[in-house]
């Protein structure tokens, strides 16, 4: 397997990589060797951006902590920049974004409007409003694609770039993902793929670029915003500025090998925030059926998308769904639940006893031979773990049931044994003969220790709660609703 380089342009691009570290923290399995997510927002500050690097980076640490397996929680690894090329002049951000703009720098100043001539001056005047010219790019384009345009072919002159060409090998895949909607992920997309096709391009890496593999995601209108005087962006010019985009890609856009499409009729409206720390949008499910266009593009074998075609994908829930505001394991099709409906599932059960109860468990011989006792609250490892599911998993699952369309595949409360939601309680076990809960759970464990603690490490601790989670679903869960 190969790597998968993942351009997430603009707070959409940000959110799909979050659903996405979602995904893979629960073991989805992903066709490839290692994702290297790259996310381009000129505002450094945007929340959901902020929001999603910090994930990544806690991924990453969790993944370090037990190690390159085949299976399980976490396995899939993801890098930055740094550690797929050796940055040996130090000029690379150790982080997973492009920093390309300085602090609260203006239109106006990075066209260098003021040093142009007259005539020059008079035809910017003409295309750019004063407003526009003068607007600050720290927060970015604030729905204006034209201005993003200009803005972004900056960033292809980075010291990030240029790592990400000398980083990229034969066999390598990129993926884009954007928004069509808005400034920056409009702007942002069909630049990058021009940049990657194009075969007069000299930077390091060009050549195996331009004949890679390409696929994106452009994800059309799926929420709203509030009016607000305070910001420039108008969500109701956003089906205007979806059909003016569209009729560009149509005549403009060459190269993909795959492209995919999502959009929803149901929009929420969210608090409008041109951006810095204030944007936080609800996680939504189309962000999370987004990402597993990521995982659909990954499995295709290459002699499927290189034919010199554009392979078109729309995704459609297993029933006509239009009029429905919630919804569960049953909406999918047999593809999805498949894929996701396990995994996700068993992230779940170890969330809930890991939160709820494993402090609790010290008489059980899994946590004694583990030593979590001296080890839950002092190590790293586990201080993550928590991190991880108190300050992205949950709030994510929850973003995702409170919005409109909702998405709600569990109980966020109650017992164990009404984890599914929609569906009957967990039946009785096949061992214990007793309701499933944290005790009989721990059972599961306490069996299952001999044959896979070996050193007392992360990754056995890992290992037995992935197998254990699966053996309760295997024999307590299926079929889902």
């Amino acid at each position: 397997m190969s790597k998968l380089f993942l351009f997430g342009i603009g707070g959409t691009g940000a959110r799909v990589i979050k659903s996405l570290a979602m995904l893979m923290a629960a073991g989805v399995p992903v066709n490839a060797s290692r994702i290297v997510p790259i996310l381009i927002d000129p505002d450094a500050r945007n929340g959901d951006t902020v929001r999603t690097m910090n994930l990544l980076k806690l991924y990453k640490n969790i993944h370090a902590g037990i190690g390159k397996r085949e299976h399980g929680f976490f396995k899939t690894d993801i890098a930055t920049l740094q550690d797929v090329w050796n940055d040996k002049d130090g000029k690379l951000s150790s982080g997973f974004n492009f920093p390309f703009l300085a602090n609260n720098e203006t239109f106006e100043n990075f066209i260098d409007y003021h040093n142009l001539s007259n005539r020059s001056q008079d035809l910017l005047s003409l295309l750019f409003g004063k407003q526009s010219r003068e607007s600050t790019l720290e927060v970015g384009f604030k729905g204006n694609p034209n201005i993003g345009s200009i803005v972004l072919n900056k960033l292809t002159d980075s010291p990030e770039f240029n790592s990400f060409g000398k980083a990229f090998t034969p066999g390598d895949r990129i993926f884009i993902i954007s928004s069509i909607f808005g400034g920056t992920g409009a702007s942002g997309f069909p630049l990058l793929l021009k940049k990657f096709r194009s075969t007069e391009s000299t930077y390091a890496g060009a050549g195996a670029i331009a004949n890679s593999i390409i696929g994106a995601l452009t994800v059309k209108p799926y929420f709203g915003l509030h009016d607000s005087d305070n910001s420039a962006i108008d969500s109701n010019t956003f089906i205007t500025k979806t059909k003016a985009a569209l009729s560009y890609y149509l005549h403009n856009l060459k190269g993909l090998n795959a492209l995919y499409y999502l959009a929803d009729t149901m929009h929420k409206s969210y608090q409008n925030s041109e951006g810095g720390e204030e944007q936080k949008n609800q996680a939504h499910i189309v962000e999370l059926i987004g990402a597993l266009s990521i995982i659909d593009f990954l499995d295709y074998r290459e002699s499927e998308l290189n034919e010199g075609r554009t392979v078109y994908h729309e995704y459609g829930l297993k029933s006509d769904a239009r009029e429905v505001s919630q919804i569960g394991f049953g909406h999918l099709s047999a593809e999805t639940k498949n894929l996701i409906g396990q995994p996700l599932t068993q992230l779940m059960v170890f969330a809930k006893h890991y939160t709820e109860h494993l402090r609790n468990a010290s008489r059980h011989p899994y946590h004694e031979t583990l030593e979590l006792s001296k080890k839950l609250d002092t190590e790293p490892f586990y201080k993550d773990l928590t991190t991880f599911f108190q300050n992205h998993f949950y709030p994510w699952l929850k973003e995702l049931h409170d919005n409109d369309r909702a998405l709600r595949l569990f109980n966020l409360n109650g017992d164990l044994s009404l984890l599914i939601n929609g569906g009957k309680p967990i039946k009785e076990g096949k061992v214990f003969k007793t309701a499933v809960d944290f005790t009989y759970l721990d059972g599961i464990f306490t069996n299952l220790r001999t044959s896979i603690i070996r050193d007392k490490s992360p990754r056995d601790f890992m290992e037995l709660m992935y197998q254990g989670t699966g053996k309760l679903f295997e024999e307590n869960i299926k079929p889902l609703p």
